[in-house]
């Protein structure tokens, strides 16, 4: 399938659709502090949205503040994050970046992509995040999730999520980011279009869809 412009729109239209009547719910798609989406986001590496969702809303509650999270020790906040594996290096990194917003940046989350990448544990991918759901700057978003939709629905392949040209390409597909279009993709991998039997019946992209076009499936509906 091309990537021209009008392409992109459906496949936007046809996203943000699906996201709003089947999307999933978390805490930190409904709301725009962007000390909440880092944390958030910082904790969603390398692990599911799932797994942070169970552990999210009390670590908040006890970390409300870089200052809270800056005063505590690395053991405690790991604490709140066994469940979530890597726990000591995911302290280690939320206790630093918290220290860094408090002596550089006044307690305030940076509202730069260069200065929200710099921080500790915050990647690329995790700045643009911030960028993109806290402070509605439209800037285009690649992980894994999304490399994965690219080359089932347009039959494009990237080299990976640091691949420059996926960046670009996202950049098109995205228009006027709007935060529903990555939430929407990610939801889509995470329970539609799964990389082993992919339930391609109840996907709204199915009918634009390269990989459904070329793979002759009869998908799964359940």
């Amino acid at each position: 399938m091309h990537g021209n412009a009008r392409t992109h729109a459906i496949v936007r239209k046809r996203v943000i659709d699906w996201y709003d009547k089947n999307g999933r719910k978390f805490p930190w798609r409904s709301t725009t502090d962007p000390y909440q989406i880092l944390i958030a986001e910082m904790l969603l590496r390398r692990t599911t949205a799932s797994a942070v969702s169970r552990v999210f809303n009390d670590f908040m509650s006890n970390f409300d503040s870089p200052k809270k999270l800056a005063q505590a020790s690395e053991t405690t906040i790991a604490q709140f994050l066994k469940s979530l594996g890597l726990q000591s290096v995911r302290a280690m990194h939320l206790k630093k970046t918290a220290l860094i917003i408090l002596k550089e940046y006044d307690g305030e989350i940076p509202n730069s992509h260069a200065n929200l990448q710099a921080l500790p544990g915050v990647g690329s991918y995790t700045a643009s995040a911030v960028m993109n759901f806290a402070f509605r700057e439209s800037v285009s978003l690649v992980d894994g999730n999304v490399i994965h939709f690219i080359s089932r629905v347009y039959g494009i392949r990237f080299a990976g999520p640091t691949d420059i040209k996926a960046w670009e390409f996202m950049s098109r597909v995205g228009g006027q980011q709007d935060a529903r279009l990555y939430w929407g993709i990610i939801d889509l991998v995470a329970t539609i279009c799964l990389k082993k039997n992919p339930r391609c019946s109840l996907c709204p992209l199915s009918g634009i869809c390269d990989w459904f076009s070329k793979s002759g499936t009869t998908s799964k509906a359940t």
